[in-house]
């Protein structure tokens, strides 16, 4: 019988080697994995919030103001220096936290130059768009487009600038919005992840059932939580990468790139080495302590297989840039930039083959923790193996996203439903309504993530008030969380999810008691526990389906068996046998004595009578 089955594996292996993919679920949900994961988490945003604190210091906590006071006597060169420095704050508002979290979009964060900010300032100055009927896109279009129709047919100037500023239009839509806050620093048991997944399940969130809004919220919500730690490793870059940093900013995201690098070199090392070895044995596991021993002594090498090749486009950028002092000269610059322009593309092909690659930087990791290797091959056999097998390579992580998506969000689901147990078994307590003592002001602690704040507080109100008008009755208290029918239609945008009122759950919160705040502290601490281990999963199942990916395009590529791992006693095996140790020197003499060798000589063979017969007398001493 289990021949039968390891030949029907082997089929499906040969067939259709994607469906080893499915194993991932299995070799993911490990408890040494969702521990190392857990870790890496807290130890990355711990890392992140210690340097946002740190270069948030020098920032101002409101964001530069055009002062329309002085507007009179101040240019358009002044305003575009202005926007600079706004979009410059805005970058750290949303990367390291500066100001507060309820900074809202303004006009000035859209408009380009002082002529489309006069406009727009005085069209859409009091725009709200909770209040507002129309867009504000739809009412600066329209705007824009009566203006153009009082024109008379000479004013062709007039006509030009305004249909030039017409497709501006669209810059406005987040016009009175939240912006984006500390995307860098925020931990994660407050990071916004979308909707409860038992809520989902049980249809009271609504709208993801709704006809076309499943996809949104799939692609929006779902698809990210799967790849959060590629989506963390290309934030700090891709913010590095912004026009309207400084030179500290610059410095604030490399470092930031760097702490997430040297998290990931460790933890995920950890885990694509525990994964490496239980999916090409067949189920023998290694344990935390053996993994990290392992990933210590090749730490270097993970850290460094990702930063060669960000390392070669940083030198291709100063080959690039050499050239070009030629080209900085008049007339014979132009001349030369026009004959030689070919060879800054090249660079940029080059530079964009190196960047693109690093989509394989999860098979780096894999291929350390499979093959004991060193940083350069981990980046030759990732960077041919996604170049010679591109296609494998996005189906087999296309496979991963739709698996890991579903698997993410069942995981997700039965953590949910699991505090949601547990609350629900502790509130049918007998007496427990009677005593006052539901078990609801445990959780204002909680984690906000995936709704577990809200999942755990539904039905609570805030205490009754006295009424203003007549002390002698009292007003009910609001429910703390919001009833689901005053969600805003029209979209999926970030937070639409949190229906915690504010106030009522802060006037909740004040009329506990010292001792409830101090229960509430402790479940919110291992609910903080739990919901780690649910969004640990994430992240091994991430690690644990590259390293799979890795194993298939290996044997795709150099045709190695699935099975061949490097393990620890091969390297052992491989070191040379130290020498016997030399005798010790007898203390004190010993008779000689005869010692007969171990194998007897063969005997010599008889010469023939053709042999010349060999001279043994000595020669004379001279």
């Amino acid at each position: 019988m289990a021949e039968e089955k390891t030949e029907v594996r082997d089929s499906w292996r040969t067939l259709a080697p994607f469906t080893e993919l499915f194993r991932a679920f299995q070799i993911a949900l490990d408890l040494n994995k969702l521990l190392l994961a857990a870790g890496g988490i807290v130890t990355m945003t711990l890392g992140w919030s210690i340097l946002s604190l740190v270069f948030a210091a020098g920032y101002d906590k409101t964001a530069p103001i055009w002062s329309q006071s002085e507007e009179k006597s101040r240019t358009a060169q002044d305003y575009a220096e202005h926007r600079e420095k706004r979009q410059a704050w805005n970058l750290m508002h949303e990367a390291a936290g500066v100001g507060s979290r309820d900074e809202r979009y303004a006009v000035e964060d859209f408009a380009e130059t002082l002529e489309e900010y006069q406009k727009v300032e005085k069209l859409l100055a009091n725009f709200d768009p909770l209040q507002s009927e129309k867009s504000a896109p739809q009412i600066f279009r329209e705007h824009i487009m009566g203006e153009i129709s009082k024109l008379a047919p000479a004013q062709k100037t007039e006509r030009a600038k305004l249909e030039a500023m017409a497709p501006h239009a669209v810059r406005y839509g987040d016009l009175g919005k939240i912006k984006p806050h500390a995307r860098l620093s925020v931990w994660p048991w407050f990071e916004d992840r979308g909707p409860n997944p038992y809520l989902l399940v049980t249809g009271q969130t609504g709208l993801p059932w709704q006809p076309g809004f499943f996809w949104d919220w799939f692609s929006r919500d779902q698809v990210p939580v799967m790849i959060e730690p590629l989506i963390k490793f290309v934030r700090p870059i891709v913010y590095f990468l912004s026009p309207y940093n400084t030179f500290i900013s610059k410095v604030y995201f490399l470092l930031a790139a760097l702490v997430m690098l040297v998290t990931w070199s460790i933890f995920g090392g950890a885990i694509t080495r525990i994964a490496a070895v239980q999916y090409a044995t067949k189920g023998e596991r290694i344990g935390v302590t053996e993994a990290l021993k392992f990933t210590f002594k090749r730490l270097v090498d993970y850290v460094l297989a990702p930063l060669f090749p960000l390392g070669f486009v940083f030198m291709l950028v100063i080959f690039s840039a050499f050239p070009y002092f030629i080209g900085m000269i008049p007339v014979v610059g132009d001349l030369f930039a026009g004959l030689f322009w070919p060879l800054w593309l090249t660079f940029g092909l080059i530079m964009a083959v190196a960047l693109v690659g690093l989509v394989g930087w999860p098979l780096m990791a894999a291929t350390i923790s499979t093959e004991g290797t060193d940083s350069w091959e981990a980046v030759s056999r990732t960077y041919s193996y996604v170049y010679q097998r591109p296609w494998h390579f996005v189906w087999y992580a296309l496979v991963s996203v739709a698996y890991g998506g579903a698997v993410v969000f069942f995981i997700g689901f039965m953590g949910s439903f699991a505090v949601y147990l547990a609350k629900w078994g502790a509130s049918n307590t007998p007496g427990a309504g009677y005593f006052n003592r539901e078990p609801a002001f445990l959780f204002v602690y909680a984690p906000t993530s995936f709704g577990w704040r809200e999942l755990l507080l539904e039905g609570v109100k805030s205490p009754e008030k006295a009424d203003p008008a007549n002390k002698e009755k009292k007003l009910p208290g609001r429910d703390v969380v919001e009833p689901r029918s005053t969600q805003r239609e029209g979209g999926m945008n970030a937070g639409q999810w949190n229906r915690i009122d504010p106030v009522a759950f802060s006037e909740y919160k004040e009329s506990l008691a010292w001792w409830n705040h101090l229960g509430a502290g402790l479940v919110g601490f291992w609910l903080s526990l739990a919901f780690l281990l649910v969004l640990g999963f994430g992240y091994s199942f991430f690690w644990t389906a590259s390293t799979i990916i890795y194993f298939l395009l290996r044997k795709s590529v150099d045709t190695n068996e699935l099975d061949d791992v490097f393990l620890e006693e091969e390297e052992q095996a491989s070191k040379p046998a130290m020498p016997p140790p030399s005798p010790a020197t007898p203390t004190s003499p010993v008779e000689p004595r005869t010692t007969l060798p171990l194998v007897p000589p063969s005997s010599a063979p008889a010469p023939s009578s053709t042999d010349t017969p060999v001279d043994t007398s000595k020669p004379p001493v001279p």
